[in-house]
């Protein structure tokens, strides 16, 4: 019974679940650093917890092994990217309006940090789970766009809202390898009027 209860009792003023919760915010926020500034497969479990501050025995605590890390770190991140473009198209009655909203929010993500763009859309490729996670993704907001915008023929405009997002992906890592000089906003624009030249027919 004492165990137990030294496991559970407030340290510091904290219970243990927040103490591991804390943990957890750590070495997620490590591996987003590490992941963003030198790719993936840079990312070690020793590497995550030296830059959390952490002992190596608590990494197991929050994940199994790396690829859980890394699928959580780009799930959070992409967590926290619907929210702003849920919160940025819920005030847009009309469909074209509710495009540029979310577009301008994804490329102003995109290029208030760098990370998110080598996260979300470029470096998952070599890795067979973050791969996956990505197409995932694509169909995760091709649903969003649907159920937002509510086309009579679903399954045409889920074919091409697939279409349009691969493109506005490509559009957004080429820009922000500097081959497209435009401004954030002249980015967005450009690439709603390409996304809604492609899935206006089947609204």
């Amino acid at each position: 019974m004492g165990t137990m209860g030294s496991t559970t009792r407030p340290y510091k003023g904290r219970t243990a679940e927040e103490r591991r919760t804390e943990r957890r915010g750590r070495l997620l926020a490590a591996g987003l650093e590490l992941w963003g500034d030198h790719g993936w497969a840079a990312v070690t479990m020793r590497g995550v917890c030296a830059h959390a501050g952490l002992n190596d025995r608590y990494f197991y605590e929050s994940f199994p092994d790396v690829e859980a890390l890394l699928l959580a770190v780009y799930d959070q991140a992409l967590s926290d990217l619907l929210t702003y473009v849920e919160r940025a198209i819920a005030s847009e009655p009309l469909p074209e309006e509710r495009i540029r909203a979310g577009m301008s929010v994804f490329v102003n993500a995109m290029a208030s940090d760098s990370r998110r763009a080598r996260i979300g859309l470029a470096e998952p490729a070599g890795s067979p789970a973050l791969e996956q996670r990505r197409r995932d993704t694509y169909h995760l907001f091709a649903r969003f766009a649907r159920d937002s915008l509510r086309p009579a023929d679903e399954e045409a405009f889920t074919v091409a809202m697939l279409f349009a997002l691969g493109g506005a992906g490509e559009l957004v890592i080429n820009w922000l390898g500097g081959s497209l000089a435009l401004t954030p906003d002249e980015l967005a624009e450009r690439a709603s009027e390409l996304v809604l030249s492609v899935i206006l027919p089947y609204l």
